[in-house]
């Protein structure tokens, strides 16, 4: 077969074919993939050598399979997922590799699903394909198989069918935080928080000068037998029978409490 007329005769027979025909559509987009990739050479054509002097970068690829056959009523994508994506793209993050979640069951909208596995693109050919985690590396020979036995040791843990394990634990915290700021955001007031405890002696902080007390107003009447100066408020008598006003760090008198600070509460439930 002429390989200048091969791909052209299979992106024709791709455009024609029914979209019913969804494994034919798939087989013919997996071939033209590959016929591209290798840029017309066949298999036995193709080099099988890595050049590890040139450090030229390669592409490695793995698809991983997700047990959902084993545990069929696991959230295993909401888990790999995390909180508004998180998980995923912190596990991208550490290992250097993309990660895609592909196949049957990756979306959300089951029947925009089924639509689009309906519809023969070569995009969504992976629609009819088991539901699986594709990993992709591209970095130099000995850095990319370095990365993609990172990903696939990380990818692992994520496969556990825990509800408790410590990635669970992890993502419910994270998403109480989450769900905690955006209340505040919105104006919801955390209880707990806003109270402000008036001291009962002025500051001498670093930097600060003790504000004067302010003058007595006018008309008030101040107790006969003390002395108002200019400045200074009034300084009511002691009335017998009456215990004089202990320093802070006295001993306080027997059967009194003093009253409990106001509690700092948590988040509110979401």
């Amino acid at each position: 077969m002429e390989e200048e007329k091969y791909l052209p005769e299979l992106m024709a027979e791709r455009d024609s074919l029914d979209p019913s025909f969804v494994h034919a559509s798939r087989l013919l987009a997996e071939e033209i993939e590959k016929f591209q990739g290798s840029d017309g050479k066949s298999e036995d054509e193709e080099e099988k050598y890595l050049d590890v002097i040139s450090n030229k970068n390669i592409k490695l690829s793995e698809r991983v399979l997700i047990p959902v056959k084993q545990y069929p009523k696991f959230n295993f994508v909401g888990k790999l997922l995390g909180p508004r994506g998180n998980s995923l793209k912190r596990l991208q993050e550490e290992t250097g590799a993309k990660m895609s979640i592909l196949g049957k069951g990756s979306m959300r909208d089951k029947a925009k699903e089924e639509e689009l596995r309906k519809s023969g693109e070569a995009k969504y050919a992976h629609l009819s394909d088991e539901l699986h985690v594709l990993i992709e590396v591209f970095a130099p020979p000995g850095e990319a198989y370095s990365r993609m036995s990172h990903a696939l040791e990380e990818i692992k843990k994520f496969l556990v069918p825990d509800y408790n394990d410590e990635i669970r634990q992890e993502q419910l915290r994270e998403l109480s935080y989450l769900n905690g700021s955006e209340d505040s955001g919105r104006g919801r007031g955390v209880r707990g928080r806003g109270i402000r405890i008036a001291p009962t002696a002025p500051s001498r902080g670093r930097g600060g000068a003790i504000p004067p007390p302010p003058p007595p107003g006018r008309g008030i009447l101040t107790p006969r037998g003390t002395t108002v100066t200019r400045g200074a408020l009034p300084v009511p008598p002691i009335a017998r029978g009456v215990p004089t006003p202990r320093a802070r760090g006295s001993p306080t008198m027997p059967g009194y409490r003093a009253p409990p600070l106001p509690a700092h509460k948590g988040y509110e439930a979401y």
